[in-house]
């Protein structure tokens, strides 16, 4: 089961697609993180989200384990960055946008599916 994400105004470059997404997740983030701090418990787990988690290969509790607002700007920047490093990958209906420095523009349609994927370094050795 796919995350629905509602922008305010359609993204026209990759740069502004990631843009909002990230305000999206902070403000989300911040708003959580506001709740805990005011006492209130996170949601119980229900066998639905469970399952929901379970598809998208990661199943969490949501627990905060840093008690220091998001900030958008710098978000952003590290979003952008990894973007650029090659650590973040966007895709569009399967399609790669790839990067480029000047960015790249998006025909973007409601209902369109996009995947974020962040890679992760792998170390280590055969013997």
């Amino acid at each position: 089961m796919p995350l629905l994400f509602h922008y305010g105004k359609c993204p026209k470059t990759v740069r502004q697609l990631l843009e909002e997404t990230v305000k999206i997740m902070v403000s989300a983030f911040n708003e959580k993180l506001k709740a805990v701090k005011e006492g209130q418990l996170p949601e119980n787990l229900s066998e639905e989200k469970i399952n929901a988690m379970a598809e998208i290969g990661k199943i969490a509790f949501g627990d905060i384990w840093n008690d220091k607002e998001a900030d958008v700007e710098k978000a952003i920047a590290v979003a952008w960055q990894a973007y650029a490093d090659g650590i973040v990958r966007v895709f569009v209906n399967g399609q790669e946008a790839e990067y480029s420095e000047t960015d790249t523009e998006l025909d973007l349609k409601d209902k369109d599916e996009i995947t974020f994927v962040r890679l992760a370094m792998l170390a280590g050795r055969m013997f």
